[in-house]
């Protein structure tokens, strides 16, 4: 029996529909004669030869349709039959995440996409964690015009008690504390001291008035210590699993103002963690990413271009199901829309249900389990046909992707170029300008080869150094006594007490500790003998007492020769600290 040939046509049109082959001005006509049954034989022709062609061409490509993605500053890489897959910047902006296995390509992949959206981007972190992968970079972008800053882990200057820009207090309190409890694996009960304490020490240096005296890492160990009245397994393990961290990273971590996440948004920066432990690298990609997470939210960005892209290429520790519960994980969702693009690759499929719902652009590459597989080609909502061919067609340097933004969301297989970084580029462009072939990595039989990164810089020193902080010299010097269970801090004053004994300002007796000291100055006087080396500032905290009150009681002892005054310059803008010294007459008044 002869087909209807009108039957024919619906079927043939129907198929152009679903594929999309009459978009162009001529396919459009064809289209809107048809529509209008005034159709000739070249309309019928031309969609009987569109369709003919696609379905060929569909047949030679598997189950994974022939993707649309031609336009775009972004070339992901080819597909199988060698046409460019292009998106534009800003889809990135709504998050990626790719899952493939050691060897598969991904570091490959992030390269090459960082070459081309450096440039395009003010912001731009790069994390590396255990090999030394994107300083590879700074030539090749050094070359577009792009300053990459390489920052060694113990140079960086950091307070994760620093309150972000925009943040409330106690909201800030909230989520450090659970971004703690996670990062250093403590039990549940030891978040509520944790945010308790944090609170307590916002108010006790004024951060819950408008001030910048912030407390360190180190205040709250000391803090939590002195707590006799807290849960005392809660109190044992912040304790125990504070003392190492802050010995390992004490360089890190004694400021009061460290850089913000605001002002390092501002530059294009690879964090090289390779250096310290893993509960150290945690501590600090949570103290950078999550406050500019949190600020982000909390000033209600929104509907802006991209302008800072974090790559992650062990992102495990970001979207694991065991890191879940108040932390980074149920910000992605948030910070969406926010200016802020995430680019996350992990090696197992233990994601988090959040940031599979909130990573919009998915990639796969070979994995090692069928687990791995099925997890993220459910994301990706693949055929079973499709899951089938994954075992097989996925080999270092294939990805199968899926765009989250435009008006293509098919699953697509394309190949990322494969990149030699080991000779400089020879061909320099303008700033903003397209990744040029002469600059591109030169071919090489097999992804993710090995090369040496030898381009990590000193220059953060120069770049960084401008940025504002505020040292806490009372700990530059901490250290613990696993003898004694307790630990000390010591600043720059104690060696230089002998040469300011005989300033005019510090009289050795005055009138002598003939009167009888109030409570105030009792405290205030135990203060500085229980903690030596600990800035005036902080001896009003300690002593529980204002300021204004501190300052009062700070002269009466210096008057009375108890105690003496020593000014410490602890930074490079001319300020200097306060500093007290007990004296004899002191620790005898303290014995009455």
């Amino acid at each position: 029996m002869t087909k209807d040939p009108s039957s024919h046509l619906i079927e043939d049109l129907l198929y152009a529909y679903e594929h999309r082959l009459l978009t162009d001005p001529v396919g459009q006509a064809v289209d809107r004669s048809i529509a209008a049954g005034v159709q000739g034989k070249f309309d019928m022709a031309e969609l009987t030869r569109r369709v003919g062609k696609h379905q060929t061409a569909q047949r030679f490509a598997g189950p994974f349709r022939r993707h649309e993605l031609t336009r775009g500053a972004i070339l992901l890489g080819h597909d199988l039959q060698g046409r460019a897959v292009r998106i534009p910047v800003q889809p990135l902006c709504a998050h990626s995440l790719t899952l493939g296995g050691s060897g598969s390509g991904k570091t490959t992949k992030s390269r090459w996409q960082i070459l081309q959206v450096a440039s395009r981007v003010p912001g731009l972190w790069l994390f590396d964690f255990r090999k030394r992968e994107y300083a590879c970079l700074v030539p090749y972008l050094a070359a577009l015009g792009v300053d990459l800053i390489v920052v060694p882990a113990r140079s960086l200057k950091l307070n994760p008690l620093q309150l972000p820009a925009g943040v409330d207090p106690h909201s800030w309190a909230s989520r450090v504390a659970d971004m703690l409890v996670q990062v250093f694996r403590l039990p549940a009960r030891a978040t509520k001291l944790l945010q308790l304490t944090v609170i307590d020490l916002f108010e006790r240096r004024g951060v819950l008035r408008g001030t910048d005296d912030y407390p360190t890492l180190f205040d709250l160990r000391e803090a939590i210590a002195r707590n006799v009245a807290a849960n005392p397994q809660a109190r044992a393990a912040i304790v125990d699993v504070l003392d190492p961290v802050l010995m390992s990273l004490r360089s890190v971590l004694a400021y009061r103002r460290g850089w913000s996440s605001q002002d390092l948004a501002q530059h294009r920066i690879v964090f090289e963690l390779d250096g310290v432990g893993e509960v150290e690298k945690d501590l600090i990609l949570s103290s950078l990413v999550l406050p500019e997470f949190t600020s982000r939210v909390a000033r209600g960005i929104s509907n802006r271009s991209m302008n800072l892209w974090i790559c992650c290429d062990e992102a495990a520790r970001l979207v694991s199901t065991s890191t879940t519960a108040g932390g980074m994980a149920d910000l992605i969702g948030l910070i969406r829309g926010s200016g802020l693009g995430l680019d996350l690759s992990i090696q197992s499929a233990d994601i988090a249900p959040a940031v599979l719902s909130n990573t919009a652009s998915k990639f796969i590459g070979r994995c090692g389990s069928s687990r791995d597989y099925d997890s993220i080609a459910s994301a990706m909502g693949l055929s079973p046909d499709q899951r089938k061919q994954l075992a097989t067609v996925l080999v270092p340097g294939v990805f199968v992707g899926q765009v989250g933004e435009g008006d293509w969301r098919h699953p697509f297989i394309y190949r990322v170029p494969d990149v030699d970084l080991s000779e400089p580029p020879h061909v320099a462009m303008p700033p903003g300008g397209s990744v040029p072939v002469g600059l591109l990595p030169r071919p090489q039989a097999g992804a993710g080869a090995d090369v040496t990164c030898d381009h990590a810089s000193g220059r953060h020193a120069d770049v960084l150094g401008s940025l504002p902080i505020e040292p806490a010299p009372e700990f530059a010097d901490w250290h613990f006594d696993p003898a004694r269970r307790r630990a000390t801090a010591t600043s720059p004053a104690d060696s230089q007490t002998d040469t300011h004994a005989a300033q005019p300002n510090n009289p050795p007796h005055v009138n002598g500790p003939t009167e009888t000291l109030s409570d105030a100055e009792r405290r205030f006087l135990r203060a500085v003998i229980d903690h030596p080396g600990t800035v005036s500032s902080g001896l009003a905290r300690l002593a529980s007492i204002g300021t204004h009150q501190a300052i009062a009681v700070r002269k009466r002892l210096i008057e009375r020769g108890l105690v003496r005054e020593h000014r410490v310059n602890t930074s490079n803008r001319g300020r200097a600290s306060i500093v007290l010294e007990p004296l004899p007459a002191g620790l005898a008044a303290m014995q009455t």
